[in-house]
């Protein structure tokens, strides 16, 4: 009976104890899996905000201008763009992502030498800012007032009506 459990016990460590190493590994990995997917679903789901972000860099703008960055952020993320033309929607968006956050970013990067420099050529940095923001809100403004296609379209059906009508336009001795 030695003879038959001395070779099985070799075969035994020899095969045994690599597929016992590979489980061990295996379940050490579906552990970490586990624990990694638990904490992904216990992490808060709302992200931060870029630190480049309209929001985050309108709120560290001095008093006056932070209020009118805000409104004007609001105004730019509650217009209705799917009623817009083309150009409108465009500028729009293009406030939005583009123009005001560059704005406030060049405001907010200006350094000391840079504020001398502005106030040695006339120009204070906190009017020119606010110049700036007005401008970005008389343009959004007037884009959410445009709707360049209803007016193409009434243009279109006047044109479309006058080459119609114009033929029934005869004059009374032709139809004597």
């Amino acid at each position: 009976m030695e003879h038959v459990l001395v070779p099985l016990g070799f075969f035994a460590l020899v095969f045994g104890a690599p597929l016992l190493r590979r489980e061990m590994q295996h379940r050490h990995l579906l552990e970490k899996l586990r624990l990694e997917h638990t904490l992904a679903q216990e992490a808060p789901t709302r992200t931060p905000p870029a630190p480049d972000d309209a929001a985050t860099l309108a709120l560290r703008l001095p008093e006056p201008h932070r209020l009118y960055a805000l409104a004007l952020l609001c105004r730019l993320h509650d217009a209705d763009t799917a009623s817009l033309d083309t150009r409108s929607t465009f500028i729009v968006r293009q406030a939005q992502s583009d123009y005001l956050p560059g704005t406030l970013r060049a405001y907010l990067n200006l350094s000391a030498p840079a504020r001398a420099q502005l106030q040695a050529q006339g120009h204070d940095p906190e009017t020119t800012l606010q110049e700036q923001l007005e401008l970005i809100s008389r343009g959004v403004d007037e884009a959410l007032r445009q709707d360049y296609v209803a007016a193409q379209r009434v243009l279109t059906q006047g044109a479309f009506l006058r080459q119609v009508f114009a033929d029934e336009q005869v004059p009374a001795e032709v139809r004597g």
